[in-house]
């Protein structure tokens, strides 16, 4: 007998079976609070009017007896100019993130309801062009079936490796007493129970994840509105039963130094938030994990989770299994998808600063100013930083988990095709494009960060055309160009871009290279403090000025070696 599948598209019905839904989750073989109404109605409350999200939930029943849930929402994203196209995502996929969510099953109809969510959303292609599950439990059963069959039905599927997931530390093995793995973590300090001690642990919790954040030049995933409405609900609600607690510790003559949420979901204990202190916090994320290990053994839990966040912390001394998350992204069959598509490959994110530290002399910025002024309604201009390198390695020492290496063509064909399409999904990269640069001689240096692709930088020499400004540059014979330098969006902050230059201009040294260029937008702030980080100097301001047919280059200061590259 097939199974009946219910779409649920308003907030009404979806809290007509709430109670239905809690009772099933807290039956089902892996009963989590996160997967549960509670936390998925909260959630929706937070986050529904700034995604401007509509709900679109599957039930799927054998007879009367609910056997399968999928908590889904539909909204309209950008992909690019112009390019729209209309998402179906899992409920929870924004602000904090538990260990990786997933369809919920009956045990045993996963075949079966991933086949039937398939057929439906067949049927609906025209309602959607991506579903996109990230972070999705790895491995999802029922995720899988749903994805073979959509394939089956001619729609594009992509799954690669997401960031996120969790750490789970065992409390409870034969022959381990956590106590003793577990020594005196110093001053800790708890917030539980009280609605006001909540609050303020909240409230520290997120000044410090700002702090923590900020340092690696990313926003807290805990910073926003919608987070902190969030988390506070929860934690409210659930620190009244006892289920949520924060603790914090201080620092003699500093104050707090690292500040966790952790919330009891069953027999599990799960670190929802961490924040550490980046200038005095060395080894309280340690400490502060492992009080919480002890008081979660004390309470009973088998395990305690710890989500990651924005960085891997070092656990205790005990048992440790690693929860990947998964992403699953499935493309319709229509013109506009098959766009987003193409244009996701070439797409290049780039972080904008508020404050770029200046290139250039005062003169450079007074001759731009006059220009700007002159031609501002005839004239299209772009300005510039050229950087020259001496090639002198600084010993930048890489982050933990980042491996540096030299690509080459040959070693890029040797690949599995999956470890192919891993990097050119991570790095936005494009066959041709790859052997294009290969073909002209161009070195190519490939960042990993715990085994996946985080990074790429390509160097040129002889005649290297500029895009930028339709015309070539004049290299030296023991001169280099750097160009196209990339870090993946879930790797940035972690100094892995300085790095490759390092490690690039080791390389280029052993090839009799003695100086190397690299020509970076006035609004690449990244790649400014990317280039000053490994020791190269800015050396001129370019504007490149176009007015009707006539194009110009205006090189401020005239510096003689910048104007032979540029061949003026």
């Amino acid at each position: 007998m097939p199974l009946s599948l219910t779409l649920i598209r308003d907030l009404e019905g979806l809290r007509a079976v709430e109670g239905e839904l809690a009772e099933f989750v807290a039956a089902s073989a892996k009963p989590s609070v996160f997967r549960g109404p509670q936390w998925l109605l909260s959630w929706w409350h937070s986050y529904q009017q700034i995604l401007a999200a509509e709900l679109h939930v599957y039930l799927g029943r054998d007879g009367d007896d609910l056997v399968g849930f999928a908590p889904l929402y539909k909204r309209v994203a950008r992909h690019g100019p112009g390019i729209k196209l209309t998402e179906l995502r899992l409920m929870g996929d924004a602000g904090p993130r538990p260990p990786a969510p997933d369809l919920l099953v009956a045990p045993g109809y996963e075949e079966r309801f991933g086949g039937a969510l398939a057929g439906d959303l067949d049927s609906r292609a025209a309602e959607w062009g991506l579903l996109e599950l990230e972070p999705l439990r790895h491995p999802s059963r029922c995720g899988a079936h749903m994805a073979n069959r959509l394939a089956a039905c001619g729609h594009r599927v992509a799954s690669q490796q997401a960031g996120g997931g969790a750490r789970s530390m065992a409390l409870s093995v034969v022959g381990i007493d956590v106590g003793d793995v577990v020594h005196d973590s110093g001053r800790v300090r708890v917030y539980e129970g009280d609605p006001t001690e909540l609050k303020r642990g909240l409230s520290l919790l997120r000044r410090m994840s700002r702090l923590e954040w900020g340092d690696s030049e990313e926003n807290s995933p805990l910073s926003d509105e919608q987070a902190s409405q969030l988390l506070e609900e929860m934690t409210v609600s659930l620190g009244a039963r006892g289920k949520a607690r924060l603790s914090k510790i201080d620092k003699t003559a500093i104050g707090p130094v690292a500040v966790s949420l952790v919330i009891d979901d069953c027999d599990r204990a799960v670190v929802l938030a961490m924040a550490v202190d980046p200038e005095h916090g060395a080894g309280a994320a340690t400490r502060l994990i492992a009080a919480e290990a002890k008081a979660a053994a004390d309470r009973g839990c088998v395990a305690l989770d710890v989500v990651t966040g924005a960085r891997e912390y070092d656990l205790p001394s005990l048992p440790m299994t690693r929860h990947r998350a998964l992403s699953l992204r499935v493309f319709t069959r229509s013109a506009s998808t098959s766009l987003a598509r193409t244009f996701g490959a070439f797409r290049r994110r780039v972080d904008t600063a508020k404050d770029i530290p200046g290139a250039a002399a005062a003169g450079a910025r007074a001759a731009w100013t006059k220009i700007r002024t002159a031609a501002t309604s005839v004239a299209r201009y772009s300005k510039f930083h050229l950087y020259r390198g001496e090639l002198w390695t600084r010993g930048i020492k890489p982050t933990r988990g980042l491996a540096l290496s030299v690509l080459e063509e040959s070693v890029f064909d040797a690949a599995t095709e999956q470890d192919r399409l891993d990097m050119m999904n991570e790095l936005e990269l494009d066959v041709d494009y790859c052997r294009d640069k290969w073909s002209r001689g161009d070195i190519t240096i490939l960042a990993r960060l715990f085994d996946r692709p985080a990074g790429i930088a390509w160097c040129a020499n002889g005649l290297v055309p500029v895009p930028e400004f339709d015309r070539s540059l004049q290299l030296d014979v023991h001169e280099a160009y750097i160009h196209d330098v990339f870090v993946a969006p879930r790797a940035r902050g972690r100094a892995v871009a300085p790095c490759m230059l390092d490690y690039l201009a080791s390389e280029l040294r052993k090839r009799d290279f003695y100086r190397s260029w690299a020509i970076i937008g006035n609004d690449n702030g990244a790649s400014i403090r990317a280039f000053e980080k490994a020791a190269y100097t800015a050396v001129a301001d370019i504007v490149h000025a176009r007015m009707g047919a006539v194009d110009r280059l205006i090189v401020r200061p005239p510096d003689p070696e910048a104007k032979k590259l540029l061949g003026l």
